[in-house]
């Protein structure tokens, strides 16, 4: 079924700043406020712009669960992000996506793993997200103005990539002194294995264990099934 999966995190965060005023209430206080009409009718533009640009007539739209399993493989886990700020109106955007639009909330998941699931298993559906994180899931994505298809052998490619890099803002750091150019040469030098991903970590004075919990946490789901079990296949134990 040809149907367009809408990340609706991303959706809500967008809208909620997007209708964000803040005024100088008095000589001494600022004040954030946000219309709720002025939301509702910004996520309704995102979805219908997201139908439109994926030139689909249904969509389905999906919401992180407030637990997060990750947690449990690191409970660092996007802890950077409990200092950040968050918009006035985002827990009205995301009762409206939920409530109107029917979003679906799985346990302990994340919208991504959500919207990956679907995406794997429906080869007609596409993702609509600038999320770099679905370039490790094979599947449709329309990103950055095109719809591209990944394969499986680049979703791995690509999540051996972000092992080795880390996420700064999902707050796990990879192996040490490995950004994009390095890791990239890595891989291309020592090949796209998991046992390579393992030794670069291991010239840097990590452990395998550090590699196993840095590429858990970098995995967007395939499968539901796979939420506590996945890790990847060394040559080596």
């Amino acid at each position: 079924m040809n149907i367009v999966l809408i990340d609706g995190d991303e959706v809500a965060y967008k809208a909620a700043f997007a209708c964000e005023t803040s005024i100088r209430w008095d000589e001494d206080t600022w004040v954030s406020y946000a219309s709720e009409r002025d939301m509702r009718d910004s996520i309704d533009a995102v979805i219908e712009g997201a139908m439109s640009d994926t030139n689909t007539k249904k969509y389905f739209v999906a919401l992180s669960d407030k637990n997060n399993f990750r947690k449990i493989i690191d409970p660092n886990y996007k802890f950077n992000r409990n200092k950040v700020r968050k918009p006035v109106g985002i827990s009205f955007c995301r009762d409206y996506i939920s409530d109107i639009h029917n979003a679906k909330i799985e346990k302990e998941l994340e919208a991504d793993d959500v919207l990956a699931i679907e995406g794997v298993k429906n080869k007609e559906a596409v993702i609509w997200s600038v999320d770099k994180d679905f370039l490790t899931v094979p599947c449709r994505l329309y990103r950055k103005g095109k719809t591209i298809r990944i394969t499986k052998k680049t979703a791995e490619k690509n999540l051996m990539l972000q092992t080795l890099i880390g996420d700064k803002v999902d707050n796990f750091e990879g192996a040490q002194g490995f950004g994009p150019v390095k890791a990239n040469k890595w891989l291309d030098k020592n090949g796209y294995t998991w046992e390579s991903v393992y030794q670069a970590f291991e010239s840097v004075g990590q452990t395998k264990s550090d590699c196993t919990k840095n590429a858990r946490l970098a995995r967007i789901l395939w499968k539901i099934e796979e939420k506590l079990t996945w890790e990847p296949k060394y040559a080596t134990t």
